[in-house]
């Protein structure tokens, strides 16, 4: 038979010594956030930052100032754009109508009445169609704009 060898762990006893070394310190932080609704911080942080860097303030100004210029500009553009494009579409249409209209009653003179009556009306329902689209179209717009900025 063989022979079994019968061991024993026997747990080793060791004392942890904690001394000044093995002690973890324990680090903390603190972090202050700011938000601001301005394109400008406030006085007290522009002046924190003038004691910093002597002319800051006056660049941070300086920029401010040319950035608002130059936003204003871009609207303008973008303003004189769409009244530029809204007369030419007008005029398309104007000119588009009045052609299937003049279409259509050269028709109706040519005696193919069904069709120069279709003509006429599609035109016609055309135009009432875009009118009543686009005054919607405003008019859903000045709701959400008035939803949007309450005071005005």
């Amino acid at each position: 038979m063989p022979t079994q060898k019968k061991s024993r762990i026997m747990p080793r006893s060791s004392s942890i010594v904690k001394t000044e070394e093995t002690k973890k310190s324990v680090m903390s932080a603190k972090f202050l956030a700011a938000h601001y609704s301005s394109p400008l911080p406030p006085a007290a942080e522009l002046e924190r930052y003038e004691k910093i860097y002597p002319g800051f303030a006056e660049r941070l100004m300086v920029r401010y100032e040319k950035q608002s210029d130059h936003r204003m500009e871009l609207e303008t553009k973008v303003i004189e754009s769409g009244i530029k494009n809204s007369a030419r579409g007008q005029v398309f249409a104007f000119l588009l109508s009045a052609m299937t209209i003049g279409v259509g009653a050269f028709l109706i003179y040519r005696n193919k009445d069904i069709l120069g009556i279709a003509a006429v009306l599609s035109a016609l329902a055309t135009l009432l169609g875009v009118f009543i689209y686009g005054n919607k179209s405003k008019k859903d717009e000045r709701i959400q704009k008035s939803k949007a900025n309450p005071e005005i």
